[in-house]
């Protein structure tokens, strides 16, 4: 895709901002590629990734990404973004064309080939879901639940307080979906529908009983704070799920796996849990060359890559043998390409 067909793609709905104009013309300026009218921009491809919020993982991650790419790869220039509504929103602008490629979590791009849960209502401009394919699994993001003490297991939750974030969010959705296996539901349950940052702050005060939220490992962020103030072990605790209830889940939903990594940073390391994969989104309609191209310069400088975000050389996270765990969803003919040269393609 050449530099202005990018912009005309950006500018339908999510038209870049005057900072990530600014942003491009400096970039480009740089690089001696120029945005204007007359610059040689034949060979040159803008391409934008987006993460989650400025303050988290997942932008730094299209970040380093982006930098690398522009720096590595003659004739990319890539910007990571903000990906608001992270993942649901970035699977939809992948669709859709306003953005080349986002991260997101597999039971939102298996909902959205379904046309389920947030996809299920039909947009005001026809969105082809079948054009976000998968470029590369990343790591495994967990589901855990942080209880009051005398809450064991999941089943202890009938009957009590539970923040399972705001209305309408993925996270609502995906408690209420592992949930059902063990028999905790809104009929016997208060779930309460409160966003992320105040129900942690609810918990630690002791205002309600137990939060459910996704989380990466050893999340210092989000929970250290919520440990700061009531001891864990004594006051509260991660609950971890009943094996009986594990297995219905499994057996029934392909987006779920066991995790049992633990928690080491707050003293859990045997925590059995549910984990989840996180990939990055790359638009079916880009040349599988491009795509290729992008995905060998990234695996070939990861060790560089990895020194900027040095989660991902945890055990369970992203790595050139897990790229292509995402198997059986459709990946972008370029990254397969690529994955079968490397031989870790048919291993999953």
């Amino acid at each position: 895709m050449s530099g202005s067909d990018a912009w005309s793609v950006q500018g339908r709905a999510d038209r870049p901002t005057g900072i990530h104009l600014w942003l491009c013309l400096l970039t480009a300026t740089l690089l001696g590629l120029g945005c204007g009218a007359g610059a040689r921009t034949t060979d040159t491809h803008l391409v934008t990734l987006a993460g989650a919020g400025p303050q988290g993982r997942y932008f730094k991650e299209v970040a380093i990404l982006s930098k690398t790419l522009t720096e590595k790869m003659p004739g990319v220039i890539a910007n990571g973004v903000i990906g608001k509504g992270m993942s649901v929103g970035n699977v939809k602008r992948v669709a859709a064309g306003r953005i080349d490629g986002g991260r997101c979590f597999r039971f939102d791009l298996e909902n959205a080939y379904r046309r389920e849960a947030h996809f299920a209502q039909e947009e005001l401009i026809p969105v082809d879901y079948d054009n976000a394919k998968v470029w590369m699994k990343l790591g495994t993001h967990l589901f855990r639940v942080v209880a009051v003490s005398e809450i064991k297991s999941y089943s202890d939750l009938i009957g009590r307080s539970v923040v399972i974030g705001g209305r309408g969010t993925g996270e609502e959705v995906i408690a209420e979906r592992i949930f059902k296996y063990f028999g905790v539901t809104r009929d016997n349950t208060e779930f309460l529908y409160i966003e992320r940052t105040d129900g942690q702050d609810a918990l630690a005060n002791r205002q309600i009983d137990a939060i459910a939220f996704a989380y990466s490992r050893n999340n210092r962020g989000h929970l250290s704070p919520i440990f700061a103030a009531l001891e864990i072990g004594k006051e509260i605790d991660f609950v971890e799920p009943e094996q009986e209830g594990v297995e219905k889940l499994l057996a029934s939903e392909s987006s779920f796996v066991l995790d049992e990594l633990g928690e080491p940073v707050f003293g859990r390391p045997k925590l059995r849990g549910i984990g989840f994969h996180q990939c990055l989104l790359i638009r079916g309609d880009l040349s599988e060359d491009l795509v290729y191209g992008m995905t060998k310069t990234l695996l070939d400088n990861w060790n560089e890559v990895e020194e900027s975000l040095p989660w991902w050389k945890e055990e369970g996270e992203a790595d050139l043998e897990s790229m292509a765990e995402m198997k059986p969803l459709p990946y972008h003919p370029g990254a397969e390409r690529y994955y079968r040269e490397r031989g870790v393609w048919d291993q999953w």
